[in-house]
């Protein structure tokens, strides 16, 4: 059984806070404007990966952050650098399709 990784999310806890869009949460999408092209969570803000660090500013300290890419692993350098820079932050480290409708599968 693979162990969880520091700062990720549980499927089934990403799923619930994807559904509900929060107030206090943000669902971050750090994947590139051409994956984003063919679909987005709705309601989620993009921010591509390599601009994280640079675009700190748009993203509202005082709620929790939930970072997702196609598969996790831009998820976690996106989460170093919030975690970093003091927001409460966690991400998915899992596989995820969006569709153009804003529905999504994750594997």
């Amino acid at each position: 059984v693979p162990k969880p990784v520091p700062g990720s999310i549980a499927v089934k806890e990403f799923k619930a806070l994807a559904g509900s869009m929060s107030s206090d949460t943000i669902i971050l999408d750090v994947r590139d404007d051409a994956e984003v092209a063919t679909g987005m969570i709705k309601g989620a803000m993009h921010i591509p990966t390599q601009d994280v660090a640079a675009r700190l500013s748009e993203i509202p300290k005082g709620k929790k952050v939930v970072v997702h890419c196609k598969s996790g692993t831009r998820a976690s350098m996106a989460y170093q650098t919030l975690k970093e820079s003091g927001y409460t932050v966690s991400f998915l480290n899992a596989r995820i399709d969006i569709d153009p409708q804003g529905n999504f599968k994750i594997k």
